[in-house]
């Protein structure tokens, strides 16, 4: 999610710079700026899926704690390496002037990176999680779902009957990693948010852990209502923050 949400953000902030002379909102429907923030998000989703890819080849045969600490570890080496990048520079002639490995490592450091163009909105939200849950339910009910399901009920048992589980176990991590980047991108460009690493890294990872586990492991609508009710209950429960941690 971290991957995709900078990529995207770059690819948009810096990108209208060139296009336009600056971070500003492009108004209007479809216009050249939903255009380029739809091109960053389906760019995020590729880097983050070749991210997952290089941590998910080695890692992926671990099992049990021992993978999910290393998947841990990676999220919080990779908040460690964005905390440490460059300034977001401000000035179109300074952007032009940049190298594009210049401008990747421009993002903000932990300060985080503030004055992305604000282009998420419910049609977009919806579009995405739309195609993420119908992907989703043709996977499960797919051959390779069914190869996915034996895996998380017994792995040994899988192997036995001939599937290839660390390479499943890859795909299905390549496969995540790209939508949690488009997830990614689309927080990136949220109304009020500045992109920072310290909102990316374990906490993150445990709340998402959290709605898997709340929804069930394996079913796809438990899932989205885990989300929804964990999304919302705590803007139900805002008012009780002042007995929170007496």
């Amino acid at each position: 999610m971290a991957v995709g949400g900078y990529v995207a953000g770059a690819i948009t902030y810096y990108g209208s710079f060139l296009l336009w002379g600056g971070p500003q909102l492009q108004p209007g429907w479809l216009s050249g700026g939903d255009v380029l923030f739809v091109g960053g998000c389906l760019v995020g989703a590729l880097v983050a899926a070749g991210t997952g890819y290089i941590v998910g080849l080695p890692s992926l045969r671990l099992r049990g704690d021992y993978l999910a600490i290393v998947t841990l570890g990676f999220g919080e080496i990779l908040r460690v390496m964005l905390q440490r990048t460059g300034d977001v520079i401000t000035s179109v002639d300074e952007v032009k002037k940049a190298a594009m490995g210049t401008l990747a490592t421009s993002v903000g450091g932990s300060l985080g990176f503030s004055g992305l163009p604000y282009y998420t909105d419910l049609f977009w939200v919806y579009l995405f999680v739309t195609i993420t849950v119908v992907v989703a339910l043709h996977l499960k009910f797919s051959s390779y779902g069914r190869a996915f399901l034996s895996i998380r009920e017994n792995e040994i048992a899988a192997e036995a009957v001939g599937i290839n589980t660390t390479r499943l176990k890859v795909r299905a991590f390549v496969l995540a990693a790209a939508f949690a980047g488009i997830a990614g991108g689309l927080f990136a460009h949220e109304v009020g948010t500045s992109l920072n690493p310290r909102e990316l890294g374990f906490q993150k990872s445990f709340d998402i852990v959290i709605m898997v586990v709340l929804g069930g492991m394996g079913s796809v609508s438990g899932a989205v209502l885990a989300a929804i009710v964990l999304t919302l209950l705590p803007e139900a429960l805002r008012g009780f923050s002042e007995f929170r941690m007496p």
